[in-house]
């Protein structure tokens, strides 16, 4: 009996603690994000909802608007990874109806706009002029979409908040290389694990397109400190976004970047048995291949990058 007890006070205690965790006392990281939707109309760029401005007048130039057609969906890309607690959709002052039944979706996949991410809530309306709070729990995603499903509708928001805190990825040490924010990550995985570490919190391995971004990253590298200090041998190698294709020589980056630029430490580097690749962090930073299995430490693009198309990748090893 005490034991039941115990377990309902804790059931309780941490419903009173979500109840508690209100937007009030969170940020409103939307405003971080970047705004796309499916079509726009009437110069209701989906920009408009992030902006700060709850005004639901339309004139006034703080509303989107997308074509009427089928489908419609409005998202908003986060830089990293949250754990979303609520979010908030301010209505137009007219044509109210037309948010009714959109989905609220949150999640880590781009794929189709984030439409296939899992749901949120449904909204069954909002009142005109009116700003209405949803909650979502803590659900975990970079990505947040709302979609109507329909034939023929017309998505239209005056404002969107999203309220949460970062999902708690490992220690790193932060840095921006020729305007590019990355993340040295201090946790030691094998190559897919750190591909896909990086693609749940942040967006992709890095890739080095020049030879002043390298020389950026060589200087990031000298200056983290849990890979200076760290005696073992496996410290001095750090996985990229580099890799091999399996049936072929033609090396790759996984972020879709261009390798017109190459800093390789072997010649043929294709003749090494392992297909993924990295940096040698000491002084010469020559990109190198290892192990993929070998457990490293890595450097994570911790913003999405338009230019390029990132490579689908799927591990069935991790756990």
């Amino acid at each position: 009996m005490a034991a039941a007890r115990k377990a309902a006070y804790c059931v309780s205690f941490l419903m009173w603690i979500l109840a508690d965790f209100t937007a009030e006392s969170l940020e409103n990281v939307a405003l971080e994000g970047i705004a796309s939707q499916s079509s726009t109309a009437y110069l209701g760029v989906a920009s408009r909802a992030v902006d700060g401005n709850r005004d639901p007048e339309y004139s006034h130039e703080s509303c989107t608007h997308t074509v009427g057609g089928p489908n419609p969906w409005w998202s908003l890309l986060l830089p990293v990874v949250y754990r979303v607690t609520t979010v908030g959709i301010t209505n137009r002052n007219v044509a109210s109806e037309r948010i009714n039944n959109a989905e609220i979706l949150i999640g880590n996949s781009l794929e189709n706009n984030g439409n296939n991410n899992p749901r949120c809530a449904v909204i069954s309306s909002i009142p005109s002029g009116g700003t209405k709070t949803f909650n979502c729990t803590g659900m975990t995603g970079r990505m947040l979409t709302i979609k109507i499903s329909t034939s023929f509708g017309i998505l239209t928001m005056c404002e969107l908040e999203v309220y949460g805190e970062l999902a708690a990825p490992s220690p790193s040490f932060s840095a921006v290389v020729m305007g590019r924010r990355v993340a040295v990550v201090q946790k030691k995985l094998c190559w897919s694990d750190a591909l896909l570490y990086c693609r749940e919190h942040y967006w992709d391995l890095l890739s080095v397109r020049n030879e002043q971004e390298q020389r950026g990253l060589e200087e990031v590298l000298r200056n983290t400190t849990f890979l200076t200090n760290d005696p073992s041998v496996s410290s001095r190698h750090v996985w990229l976004g580099l890799r091999r294709r399996l049936m072929g020589s033609s090396w790759f980056w996984m972020s879709g970047a261009s390798m017109s630029y190459i800093y390789w430490k072997e010649q043929h580097i294709w003749q090494v048995t392992s297909p993924c690749g990295g940096v040698d962090a000491d002084d010469s930073f020559y990109w190198s291949n290892f192990p993929c299995g070998d457990h490293l430490y890595f450097v994570c693009l911790k913003e999405f990058e338009e230019n390029g198309s990132r490579v689908e990748f799927y591990s069935f090893t991790r756990q």
